[in-house]
C-alpha cells in the first residue's frame, strides 16, 4: 500500500510475481487518503491505527472512493461521530477495497502488507478479519521494497 496506488502481488513457490494489479486511478485504498483523512480530523497520520482500535461504534461508509469518504468523514464529524469511529468505519472501507484487489490476483493465505499504510494497526486488524487469516507486516513496512531490491543486487554481485 503506496501513497498514491495500492498493488496486489501474488508470489509463485519461486518467488516471482505470478499476478499483479494496481488500484484504478482513486486514492480510496492508499496512503493518500489516510494523510487527508488525518488532515480533517487535524491529527497526524501515524495516530489513525491505534486511534481506530478505541472504537466503540465504527461508521459505516457507503463508499470506498476518496472524494465521497472524505465528504462522508466531513459530514459524520459535523454529526458528533467519534473520531475513532470514523477512523474505523474508514479502514474497513479501505480493507474492502484492498480485498477486492487481493481477490483479482486470487488470493491465497500467506499475506503480507507492506507500505506506510501497514503501520495503520487498524487497518491491517480490518484486513485480517476480512480476510480471516493473519497478514504478515514487517518491523519497517515502508522501506520493504527497498529491502528487496537491495537484496537482489547483492545477490546479482554475489553471482559474479
Amino acid at each position: 500500500m503506496g501513497a498514491q496506488f495500492s498493488r496486489a502481488i501474488r508470489l509463485d513457490n519461486d518467488g516471482r510475481i505470478a499476478n499483479f494489479i494496481l488500484n484504478e486511478k482513486c486514492a480510496g485504498g492508499s496512503g493518500k487518503f489516510l494523510q487527508t483523512i488525518a488532515r480533517i480530523l487535524h491529527m497526524n497520520v501515524n495516530e489513525i491505527g491505534d486511534l481506530s482500535l478505541t472504537a466503540t461504534n465504527p461508521v459505516e461508509f457507503t463508499t470506498a472512493c476518496a472524494v465521497f469518504a472524505e465528504s462522508e468523514a466531513v459530514s459524520r464529524i459535523a454529526e458528533g461521530a467519534a473520531p475513532a469511529d470514523i477512523l474505523a468505519g474508514l479502514n474497513k472501507a479501505m480493507a474492502s477495497k484492498i480485498i477486492t484487489l487481493v481477490t483479482r490476483v486470487s488470493y491465497a493465505p500467506d499475506c503480507a502488507l507492506t507500505g506506510g499504510g501497514a503501520k495503520n494497526r487498524g487497518l491491517v486488524k480490518a484486513i485480517q478479519e476480512e480476510l480471516s487469516t493473519t497478514v504478515l507486516v514487517a518491523d519497517e513496512p515502508q522501506i520493504t521494497a527497498a529491502f528487496g531490491a537491495a537484496l537482489v543486487a547483492f545477490e546479482r554481485i554475489q553471482a559474479r
